[in-house]
């Protein structure tokens, strides 16, 4: 079975000052290769900066430390039907359009080293588009709409989690539909950076993808989750017609907590394995594992 995570900041986690040496990781590549089947881990290149003072210093630091993955048994990709069994396989990814640096030509850059898909935004404004957090009314800038031109030429997929809603919907243009690569549902917890229902619908209609965030915090009201209450969101994006387009995205090493029961990626067959409890037939259960997220890729 093909088994996809589309988001990932282990190697913001591997790269931050801040950081314990050695501390634990919620992904390596031993957690992604035992329990078989084929695994596709997302890397984000996570750029955590305020306005446009880009730190080139973080991107390069990150990308050293994908070079170290690679030589610890990661294996990077840029399609889905490159990956293989037994392999921790890695696709690179963007969180944060201040790695573009203002420059939408960057964009090229980013593609030839293998990124297929960037968040304009994270959580502060950067010139680029305005993040959920900000209660911002605008879309996105000129700049944005640049960088978004540039990525849908290089067949890189946008990424619209942490965008506001403005933004969001100037991307449903009726060009290369977007993803939310690690968002959950609001009408399930009351959260800006979720999505609601309607902006759910919008997506899947257009034939889009959204992977569900495992962190509690964007799970439940309270905070306190478990494999059900992930699949609780994974069955209302179903129930809004999202067979064909909900998939994971963990957020594994970018979050605080986490369920019960999905400690790291090596806990994915679990949350599986209670899809199939919860009445999931098997051909849904292997489209929400990664079928989904391969179909999308393959349409941009």
């Amino acid at each position: 079975m093909l088994v996809c995570d589309t988001h990932a900041d282990t190697l913001y986690a591997l790269s931050a000052p801040d950081r314990p040496a050695g501390g634990p990781l919620d992904v390596t590549a031993e957690l992604l290769t035992a329990g078989g089947g084929v695994r596709v881990q997302c890397l984000a290149l996570f750029v955590c900066t305020n306005g446009m003072r880009m730190s080139p210093t973080i991107v390069e630091r990150e990308l050293q430390a994908f070079e170290g993955l690679k030589q610890r048994g990661f294996c990077q990709i840029t399609e889905l039907s490159q990956a293989r069994e037994g392999v921790a396989n890695a696709m690179l990814t963007i969180e944060g359009g201040e790695a573009f640096g203002g420059d939408a030509a960057q964009v090229d850059r980013f593609a030839d080293l293998g990124v297929r898909m960037a968040a304009l935004v994270w959580n502060n404004e950067n010139g680029v588009a305005h993040p959920a957090l900000s209660g911002s009314g605008e879309g996105l800038t000129p700049l944005g709409w640049d960088i978004v031109r540039r990525m849908r030429s290089r067949h890189m997929a946008v990424d619209v989690s942490h965008l506001n809603e403005r933004g969001f919907y100037d991307l449903l243009d009726g060009k290369a539909p977007p993803l939310a690569s690690h968002s959950c549902a609001r009408a399930l917890c009351d959260h800006p950076r979720n999505l609601s229902d309607h902006q759910l619908r919008c997506l899947f209609e257009a034939g889009g993808y959204v992977g569900v965030n495992f962190y509690p915090l964007f799970l439940s009201d309270d905070s306190r989750a478990d494999l059900d209450r992930v699949v609780d969101h994974i069955a209302h994006m179903c129930d809004l017609g999202g067979e064909a387009h909900v998939g994971l995205g963990s957020d594994f090493d970018g979050i605080e907590t986490h369920p019960e029961g999905l400690r790291n990626a090596g806990d994915l067959p679990a949350l599986l394995e209670r899809m199939r409890r919860r009445g999931f037939g098997e051909p849904l259960v292997e489209a929400v594992a990664g079928l989904n997220f391969k179909r999308y890729l393959e349409s941009i």
